[in-house]
């Protein structure tokens, strides 16, 4: 059965006194679980009172880290690590991410201490269609996507970062794909193979790996934070374009779409050639991780994170999308 459990308050309040012993008589409220597909998230405010009588505030989120899926591998263990790393370094460059405080290992797993940053949120409260709530954001999402890609990161960064080939992505779909015994599955990884290797890729950058609006903080029309990087890599910045491309494809904003393209394009002065691989591979690694998922439920190992259900779920939606995806290859 999956692990249900929670972070307390009460612990939440002892990780606080651990990461903020310059903040006396601490005190937390409005503690409130978010909706998280892969991890447990919870908000709250910290508050601190100086024997002076002045008090202070912050907003904070503490994540635990439940799901090891990944778009790489179903068993990355590695994603804590790797989103604190990042992020540490992204803050020092100026890049709009949310501040790390701590992280902890111990008996409720790994758990990370973020500031909270500004967020309207105006794709999940708008009643508009997405292709018009977004049309303020497209330019500084393209600028900011072109920024992460142009940045070299240092030495202690790249020692965290998987190095993510096309050929060497769609092998490890194939070895995952052989396992489940799912021969159409295979029949269509297979597919793909045979051209990847065709595919002249580009020098790797640092990729975000989940890279759409969904992972966007926003307000006032300006990206005030870009969360969730523990896919995180060093890989052809392919894998990102194509991530935001397809969603908005998808949630039927065809024109921001290629407005992107063209502004991501403008940014870095890059043409991107041959065939569109890189959006045959999401809904491919979509399609393979909910077989594997099916596989663990059926199993008895059900894994205990919001995304599995939505991913078993629409797991023939996957399926559709990746068999339609190649055959437009042809």
């Amino acid at each position: 059965m999956p692990e249900k459990r929670r972070l307390t308050p009460e612990y939440i309040a002892s990780m606080c006194e651990r990461a903020f012993p310059d903040r006396p008589n601490q005190q937390i409220a409005e503690v409130r679980i978010l909706n998280s597909r892969q991890h447990e998230v919870t908000s709250f405010e910290l508050w601190w009172f100086t024997p002076d009588g002045i008090t202070d505030h912050e907003d904070l989120i503490a994540r635990r880290y439940v799901s090891t899926v990944s778009w790489w591998r179903p068993d990355d263990r590695g994603k804590a690590q790797r989103e604190t790393t990042v992020t540490r370094w992204l803050g020092e460059t100026g890049f709009p991410v949310p501040k790390v405080y701590t992280r902890e290992f111990g008996a409720y797993g790994d758990v990370v201490l973020f500031a909270r940053l500004p967020n309207d949120d105006p794709i999940g409260r708008s009643s508009r269609p997405l292709s018009e709530t977004i049309v303020p954001y497209i330019e500084p999402f393209a600028q900011r996507l072109a920024e992460l890609h142009s940045l070299s990161p240092p030495d202690e960064v790249r020692r965290v970062l998987p190095w993510v080939t096309l050929p060497g992505a769609v092998a490890n779909l194939f070895a995952v794909a052989s396992q489940l015994h799912i021969p159409e599955l295979t029949e269509a990884i297979d597919g793909l193979m045979s051209r990847a290797y065709d595919v002249q890729e580009t020098e790797p950058v640092v990729i975000h790996g989940d890279y759409h609006f969904l992972n966007a903080l926003m307000k006032d029309g300006q990206i005030t934070g870009i969360i969730d990087w523990e896919y995180c890599a060093l890989a052809d910045p392919r894998w990102d374009v194509a991530n935001v491309y397809s969603q908005l494809v998808d949630f039927g904003a065809p024109q921001a779409a290629n407005q992107f393209l063209q502004l991501y394009m403008a940014q870095t002065d890059t043409q991107f050639g041959g065939p569109p691989l890189y959006n045959v591979v999401a809904p491919l690694q979509q399609w393979t991780i909910s077989e594997w998922i099916v596989q663990q439920t059926s199993d008895g190992d059900e894994p205990g994170f919001g995304m599995a259900a939505e991913l078993i779920t629409l797991r023939d939606v996957h399926k559709r999308r990746a068999l339609r995806a190649l055959q437009m290859l042809d």
